[in-house]
């Protein structure tokens, strides 16, 4: 934006001007799209030269090709080609979530504007680009937009969707093709080293493997309960004594309202008298609340959790297989993974399989081997409050002693 003041001395806005060195990026980008370069190789060759992104950041594909409807993208902005668009999109609150989402308004609402000036790409090598934009759209199939679009929302079809990252870069583990999945840094941006991918089925095997029989090792389950039982007495001791505070608090506050209700009831009235009123009303109900939950025990855990558990994966690995218990097992089973992380293997054999890391979610572990129908399983289910304390509570305890991290992690 060019910064200049009118005869006033008031700020001249809005006004535009083409950067030079930014403006070479975009002819370059559009060079090799036109010579036929995917998106995806031209995101690479950039980040491969070190030339960064918009706000500094690595080139994505997605950056480079847009959305068509939309007109975004580098190699879609009319603006490269001397034409100014506006109003394409209105912005509304969504209901639900309190924050402002863009719908595009209709193409007949498009106002463009002429700015020559500011031309960068001539029309030739404008409409070349476009053309392979649109060949390539038709042949994906016009259906693939509307997958795009609805993508995130559909339940997770595969045990580990959404599970798998690099261990490189941290970065996802993304989906190539129908059973294969790679680091999408590195296919995508170039910018990781870790080109090993694996087929799903060959890591959902593995990973289902893991679960039932390299997680929960009996040994390191034993001295799990043993810290976890001294959590639970330290937990307990804290409860009781908030509990008894808690109802000599009640008492209390129960005396004050009594004496504040006969006091109205015999005619008194002073500033404030029903602020007051109310406060201790509203402590009175959350005294309450807190009193009823203190009430509910945590679960104690029995020394054969490591067996009960194996018993509970077992089933849940037959369940996948079935027509009728399928989705529930498979979403019972994503709950035990906290994340699986790929890596490439040690040296240059390159039919050795990638170092996998498993790390199980403790809490949906310990939670899966609570016997059905006991006190402990429903305890550790009754309200959220309880629920999430339990949860914490096992997590506290996996992470006081390095060895402990045997129980989540396993490496494949």
């Amino acid at each position: 934006m060019v910064r200049r003041t009118d005869h006033k001395g008031e700020p001249i806005r809005g006004e535009r001007a083409i950067n030079e060195a930014e403006a070479a990026i975009v002819r370059r980008i559009f060079t090799m799209a036109a010579e036929g370069a995917s998106p995806i190789a031209i995101a690479k060759t950039l980040n491969g030269a070190k030339i960064p992104g918009p706000n500094g950041r690595a080139w994505q594909d997605t950056t480079i090709r847009g959305h068509a409807e939309r007109g975004t993208g580098i190699l879609r902005n009319e603006l490269y080609t001397g034409v100014q668009v506006w109003n394409r999109m209105h912005y509304i609150k969504d209901p639900a979530t309190g924050k402002r989402v863009s719908r595009m308004n209709p193409t007949t609402e498009w106002v463009r504007e002429e700015v020559p000036h500011l031309r960068i790409i001539d029309q030739d090598l404008w409409d070349c680009v476009q053309e392979r934009l649109a060949a390539v759209r038709i042949a994906s199939g016009a259906d693939k937009i509307d997958r795009a679009v609805f993508h995130e929302r559909r339940r997770a079809k595969h045990v580990l969707t959404g599970k798998v990252f690099c261990g490189g870069c941290g970065g996802s583990f993304g989906a190539v093709g129908q059973d294969y999945l790679s680091c999408t840094a590195a296919r995508k941006q170039g910018t990781c080293d870790n080109r090993r991918g694996i087929r799903r089925s060959e890591l959902e095997i593995l990973i289902l493997d893991a679960l039932r029989h390299q997680l929960m090792q009996p040994e390191h389950v034993a001295e799990f309960v043993a810290e976890y039982t001294a959590e639970y007495n330290r937990l307990n001791s804290e409860r009781s004594a908030a509990l008894a505070s808690h109802k000599r608090e009640l008492e209390s506050v129960t005396r004050k309202l009594d004496g504040l209700i006969d006091a109205i009831a015999e005619g008194m009235r002073a500033p404030g008298l029903q602020q007051k009123l109310d406060a201790l009303e509203a402590r009175k109900a959350e005294l309450t609340r807190q009193i009823e939950t203190a009430g509910i025990s945590l679960p104690l855990l029995h020394p054969n959790l490591a067996e009960t558990y194996r018993e509970r994966v077992t089933d849940l690995h037959a369940a996948l297989t079935r027509e009728d218990g399928g989705t529930a097992a498979l979403e019972a089973v994503r709950a035990l993974i906290e994340r699986v992380d790929v890596s490439p293997p040690d040296g240059d054999d390159t039919r050795s399989l990638p170092k996998i890391v498993l790390t199980g979610a403790i809490a949906a572990m310990v939670g899966l081997a609570l016997e059905p129908g006991s006190r402990a399983s429903k305890a550790a289910r009754v309200g959220a409050g309880v629920s999430g304390l339990f949860a914490s509570s096992v997590m506290v305890v996996a992470g006081t002693r390095n060895h402990l991290n045997l129980l989540l992690n396993a490496a494949l």
